[in-house]
């Protein structure tokens, strides 16, 4: 019995060791994470290297399908692209729109390393409430003829999760495609019976990677896109999820408020959203409809309506961009199945060095990775106003903390921090009041390398300008934070943050 406890010790040891090298030599993550990973396996024999493969290992991702769909769309729009930034560099010097000639390198360096074309909103607006969101969403699903798609992060089977969905019955039942993609993990507590009324009544319902039978190795890659397309016409995007947490007076606690950020938009950033939509729906239709093939990918995907679109869109460029009635927008993407995936993290990064005056930032979550770190400690020291709204009440303890030794040790250098009264989710980025990002991306590793994630950048200096206004109007309600408080805080809570950010990369 010794020997053989003996030998699977050895073993044991073995493979831990194994592992560690693995982490140490192979893989393509930064020094924090693969720190915090080696520590994990090293104090946990057997559990680490369990919890590896489940939270980040890259083994199950189940991606396959869709890098290659993704690979053959791209392969398509490419041609347009490049055409498009061929000429936006023989005219970016006499453009009107300011901020597009301004920010040109980042719209340079999007066209490169993200795939993203250039594009317009016809109409655009802005909600910061969830009711204002949900009365315009459930407006235009209503008035559609033609097709519903969406995907979200969370759909609950609550008072707003319950008026949309049947919404979505009776739509399919008189005609209407209806396609839903909802995150498997995020929407775990709804029932899978309140998305199969959705099947019985002519729509579709589809789970992103499934965890709910069997080992949940896919559960650290989750869908965190917020997208909703309407007749190809109509978009939202941005941190509302379907629940009534961001309806004022329905969530569980109204003493603690949700305060987010989401948009409508029109005009032929649209198309980018839907074709965001079909790789994500068709690579993941497990059971149903799945796309096995890049032949079968091509029926789904607009390639003519995009042709016609991009020659729309070099009109605009050719106009000079007038800007009065349109703004150039750009759409990012990231996530674990590309391999260029911190497009949207480093987009943000490119912002806050760009920044001359002023970086506004809001985000329910702050444990930033390294290079995200060192861009705001450089602008503060460089003598920018860096301001940064988290909430008051944090919905993650453990992130609250290692977010604190994040937070006072930026505080340090001169950024400021405010917390919100509640709990803010809106994720906005906002530079010099001219250029401007929101969408679904968190100030977090998680963000930044494990979730599928989407971002507008919108090159309009007024529409910056309405977004600083929102961000200052936010402080008014803040308390801000001091480093006295941080420093005088015992000194067994301060070694809890700074215990908590060893493990952040991988929280």
């Amino acid at each position: 019995m010794e020997i053989t406890d003996d030998i699977l010790n050895c073993l044991l040891i073995a493979v831990q060791a194994i592992f560690i090298g693995f982490i140490l030599f192979f893989e393509r993550k930064d020094a924090g994470r693969k720190f915090s990973w080696m520590l994990i396996i090293f104090f946990l024999p057997g559990a680490g290297i369990f919890l590896y493969f489940m939270l980040s290992g890259h083994f199950f991702t189940k991606t396959r399908k869709m890098e290659r769909i993704q690979r053959h769309i791209y392969s398509q729009i490419k041609p347009f692209i490049n055409e498009q930034e061929q000429y936006f560099e023989k005219i970016k010097s006499r453009v009107k729109n300011k901020t597009l000639a301004e920010y040109s390198d980042i719209i340079k360096m999007n066209f490169s390393q993200a795939a993203s074309n250039i594009s317009y909103t016809t109409t655009i607006d802005e909600y910061t409430c969830g009711e204002d969101m949900f009365r315009a969403l459930i407006g235009d699903l209503e008035a559609a003829e033609k097709s519903i798609f969406m995907e979200f992060f969370t759909f609950r089977e609550d008072v707003i999760g319950k008026r949309i969905m049947e919404i979505l019955c009776r739509k399919a039942k008189a005609g209407v495609e209806v396609k839903l993609l909802y995150d498997d993990f995020g929407s775990l507590l709804t029932r899978r019976k309140f998305f199969e009324k959705l099947d019985k009544a002519g729509g579709s319902s589809v789970p992103f990677f499934p965890i709910r039978m069997g080992l949940p190795l896919t559960v650290n890659f989750r869908n965190h896109r917020k997208n909703v397309i309407i007749d190809e016409k109509i978009g939202y995007m941005g941190g509302i999820n379907v629940g009534d947490e961001y309806i004022a007076g329905l969530g569980k606690d109204p003493e603690k408020p949700w305060r987010d950020t989401h948009i409508r938009v029109t005009g032929s950033c649209v198309a980018a959203m839907l074709i965001t939509f079909l790789v994500d729906y068709h690579s993941s239709a497990y059971g149903k409809k799945t796309l096995k093939s890049v032949k079968k990918a091509e029926a789904y995907f607009p390639i003519e309506k995009i042709q016609s679109l991009n020659k729309e869109i070099l009109q605009n460029l050719k106009d000079d961009v007038p800007g009065d009635d349109i703004i150039p927008v750009q759409l990012l993407l990231s996530g674990p199945n590309d391999n260029h995936q911190h497009q949207i993290r480093d987009c943000m990064i490119r912002m806050i060095m760009n920044a001359k005056k002023s970086i506004y930032i809001q985000t329910p979550y702050f444990t930033p990775d390294e290079s995200f770190f060192s861009a705001l400690k450089i602008a503060a020291m460089a003598g920018r106003d860096v301001c940064v709204i988290v909430p008051l009440h944090w919905d993650k303890i453990y992130v609250k903390a290692a977010a604190f030794q994040f937070m006072r040790e930026l505080m340090e250098y001169g950024v400021r921090f405010y917390a919100y009264p509640g709990f803010i989710h809106a994720k906005t980025l906002t530079i010099d009041e001219k250029l401007t990002t929101i969408g679904t991306t968190n100030i977090d590793t998680r963000s930044f390398e494990l979730h599928f994630e989407m971002n507008m950048f919108f090159y309009d200096e007024s529409f910056a300008k309405k977004n600083a206004d929102i961000f200052r109007k936010d402080i008014e309600k803040s308390n801000q934070l001091q480093l006295e408080w941080f420093d005088s805080r015992f000194i067994l809570r301060r070694t809890l943050w700074s215990f908590c950010k060893l493990f952040s990369p991988i929280m």
